[in-house]
């Protein structure tokens, strides 16, 4: 029987094999970096809680001190990449858990996003009612005691009476009293002819709004990180009167009726939600509360569909730099398909 080369055998039987399972592991790995690399990365729960904290932070000292420069600075200490969005996001998040303005960072939230000229028309609506801190009333001043008014010193002499000295009055003839003359009478106007009354104009009446409610706001809710994606997908709806007063009752529907419809007072003062499966749709008020129809304004379409969004609201929302990384985002597949939450406002306008 022939002798088998080892060494022959090695590079005919083991090179091979090694290569095979190196390509394996390649792949494996590969596919695990394709997978992580499409989920995306964000910052952890723990940070951003960190984050959210630092914030609050800075918004209670810029209310204590109204230093709206100092506040800037230390927002950019963060490297937030709009610090101005990420706190209108905070103040929305929290309005929509029914904080309200006797939550103190609320409204230092509220204090803030107003400084940096950020605030929201939903955040105006629900926190400007608030009621100010009385203010310490002065105590009375003491009215001071009237002073004794001196009695006037009784002289003790009597002085001598003088002698009167009388006076010869001579008497004068009287003059005689010329009689009055007559005053003319003025003459009499002759009356002209009768002028014409002018007849009342009518008031006219007020004209009527096209609609009864008319979208005061609809947008995309700010992402607080650049290049990270949150965990909600909701539509947030308020409805106002024409005076900003939240309005319960009120029907609020999809235009297609695709959804269950949903009714204000759900959620709070004049709010109610809609969630966002993979869909989108536009929303309209469709009644009253006593049941009655209404006329709406309606909402461009709010989509979890990365190519149903303008690249204007991405771009706003903190979702990409600039228009270009907006395109080649939405094309790489490289946002946050499924997870986008909307804020929406309907007022009425009478």
């Amino acid at each position: 029987m022939k002798k088998i080369n080892p060494i022959l055998l090695f590079l005919t039987i083991i090179v091979p094999l090694a290569c095979v399972a190196i390509l394996l592991v390649g792949a494996i790995g590969l596919g695990y970096l394709y997978t992580a690399s499409a989920e995306g990365s964000g910052p952890s729960a723990e940070e951003q809680a960190a984050l959210e904290a630092e914030v609050l932070a800075i918004a209670a000292d810029h209310a204590a001190t109204r230093d709206a420069e100092q506040a800037q600075s230390q927002l950019q200490s963060l490297n937030l990449p709009n610090a101005g969005q990420y706190v209108s996001f905070l103040l929305d998040r929290y309005i929509q858990e029914n904080r309200g303005a006797e939550d103190a960072d609320t409204m230092n939230l509220f204090l803030l996003a107003d400084a940096m000229g950020a605030t929201t028309a939903s955040a105006l609506a629900a926190l400007s009612t608030a009621t100010p801190l009385p203010t310490t009333t002065p105590p009375p001043t003491a009215t001071p005691l009237p002073t004794d008014t001196p009695i006037p010193a009784i002289p003790t002499e009597v002085p001598p009476t003088e002698t009167p000295v009388v006076v010869v009055e001579e008497e004068v003839a009287p003059t005689e009293t010329p009689e009055p003359t007559a005053t003319p009478e003025p003459d009499t106007p002759t009356p002209g002819p009768p002028t014409n009354t002018p007849e009342p104009t009518a008031t006219p009446e007020p004209t009527k709004p096209a609609v009864d409610f008319v979208v005061a706001e609809a947008y995309l809710i700010p992402n607080p990180i650049y290049n990270a994606c949150p965990g909600s997908h909701q539509i947030f709806v308020t409805v106002v009167d024409a005076a900003g007063n939240a309005l319960d009752g009120i029907n609020v529907e999809d235009t297609f009726r695709s959804v269950p419809p949903h009714v204000t007072g759900e959620k709070g003062p004049g709010k109610l939600e809609y969630d966002l499966w993979n869909n989108g749709f536009s929303l309209e008020v469709t009644s009253n509360v006593d049941g009655s129809p209404v006329t709406s304004e309606v909402t461009p379409k709010l989509s979890s569909w990365d190519e149903d969004i303008p690249n204007e609201w991405l771009l706003q929302a903190n979702y990409c730099l600039d228009m270009n990384e907006c395109v080649q985002r939405k094309n790489s597949n490289q946002l946050c398909r499924g997870h986008y939450s909307y804020n929406v406002t309907f007022q009425r306008t009478y």
